[in-house]
């Protein structure tokens, strides 16, 4: 019995010590959901750990292809998420991280074993569990994070592209039309973006060079048709209030299409938990009572 009680009291008092780290880890690394401009310059608590090995996977880089396509990767995701991952961190600083964050939390959980008197076994396995999850997460979040921008990116582009429309019908340029959107349009990223080409083109650069880095950046197949499409007009002297009307219809059409396969597949990903868990319930309570009839007769 004394067993019993000190197993259930280990268990609840790990579970006690894994929700104090997680919630840890949480504030430590997604803080820039909260606060991206606070994140885009660099407060994250782990920044420290993550330069000083940053160095090293740089040199590692130079001698190992693998690496390099790796971190080239990471460092297309990370322009695509505005930079707004770990506290701004770079690609060699988020290959460090799937190392760092692995260790962190083994010592954590040895260190909250030991202050508890946990059993070592327990210990070692959430220690374990922990530890994959967080070698996995930088490169999963960072994923996450870029697709996410690039769907809001998506969501919010016909709506700007209809204010530029305006603009432009009602005898105005495209730099004007890009700067009204700006001043008119909700946060976002598709006003991040643009109010970056307004910057750029203040700076010297030209507008069609500034339209091109946007495609560039955002990397998407609505960025690249519509910016491309924006500069090429700007090069060949050509109008572009009617091309922004028709880009934003056929963007929001092309939202209903996509809209519409994922209610299709939903219908497809309901079938397993469906099968697993909502069908064994029915059985249960159809035959329960039979099958309990026939055994105490």
């Amino acid at each position: 019995m004394n067993t019993s009680v000190h197993l259930l009291l280990g268990l609840a008092a790990t579970g006690v010590a894994a929700a104090i780290l997680g919630a840890a880890l949480v504030r430590a690394l997604l803080g820039f959901r909260r606060q991206p401009s606070e994140a885009r310059a660099g407060n994250s608590a782990l920044r420290p750990f993550l330069a000083a090995l940053a160095p090293f996977v740089e040199r590692r880089r130079a001698r190992d292809a693998a690496l390099d396509r790796k971190l080239a990767g990471y460092e297309k995701l990370i322009v695509q998420a505005d930079g707004a991952f770990l506290g701004g961190a770079t690609s060699a600083e988020v290959f460090a991280a799937r190392f760092v964050l692995p260790v962190l939390a083994i010592l954590a959980f040895a260190a909250f074993g030991a202050l508890l008197r946990l059993p070592p076994g327990l210990v070692l396995l959430l220690a374990a569990v922990f530890a994959g999850m967080l070698y996995l997460w930088p490169e999963q979040a960072l994923g996450d994070l870029a697709r996410r921008r690039l769907q809001a990116f998506s969501r919010d582009l016909p709506q700007v592209l209809d204010v530029m429309r305006l603009v432009s019908q009602s005898g105005g340029d495209l730099y004007g039309a890009i700067r009204t959107a700006v001043e008119v349009s909700p946060a976002g990223p598709v006003r991040d973006e643009l109010a970056r080409v307004v910057g750029e083109v203040a700076i010297g650069t030209s507008l069609a060079r500034a339209l091109n880095n946007v495609a560039a950046r955002v990397d998407s197949p609505d960025a690249n048709a519509v910016f491309s499409t924006m500069a090429q007009a700007l090069e060949m002297g050509t109008g572009v209030g009617e091309n922004l009307g028709e880009a934003a219809q056929l963007m929001r059409k092309a939202a209903r299409i996509r809209a519409q396969e994922r209610a299709q597949k939903a219908v497809v990903a309901m079938t397993f938990p469906l099968l697993l868990l909502i069908l064994p319930g029915v059985f249960i309570v159809l035959f329960a009572p039979l099958i309990i009839q026939y055994v105490t007769r």
